[in-house]
């Protein structure tokens, strides 16, 4: 019976486990990662592993490997995804400020013509007087 006992609570404490890792993960407002609940899960089984059916050392391990989880995967993912946004808002500054310069010179292009029209409009007034 105790056996029995053990073989449940094991599986229950690296659950508990791992909702400490994200509860304590997810308070900040965001989600927990792969990286966060891996590191969960893999650090209450080294917990269990080293120290036996130990609901607190699971619980350690379990957090211990989600913050090393946390910053080992999660936190490189969210670099590269900042780093794309960056280049998406880079990417969009350029293209407006191309269109920009186009639309100025276009614009300096009609001034030129309305210019060149004016000028022979008036040539052609001196002649025909």
């Amino acid at each position: 019976m105790e056996q029995a006992m053990r073989s449940v609570r094991a599986p229950r404490t690296i659950l508990i486990a791992l909702g400490l890792a994200v509860a304590c993960e997810t308070g900040g407002g965001g989600g927990a990662g792969v990286g966060t609940a891996g590191g969960a899960a893999l650090g209450a089984g080294v917990g269990r592993a080293v120290f036996g059916n130990s609901t607190s050392a699971m619980l350690i391990g379990g957090a211990v490997g989600g913050l090393a989880g946390n910053m080992t995967v999660d936190r490189q993912a969210e670099e590269r995804q900042f780093q794309r946004s960056q280049q998406t808002q880079d990417l969009a500054m350029q293209r407006q400020l191309d269109f920009e310069r186009q639309r100025a010179l276009q614009q300096a292009q009609v001034q030129r013509q309305i210019e060149e029209e004016r000028l022979f409009a008036e040539w052609r007034r001196q002649q025909g007087s």
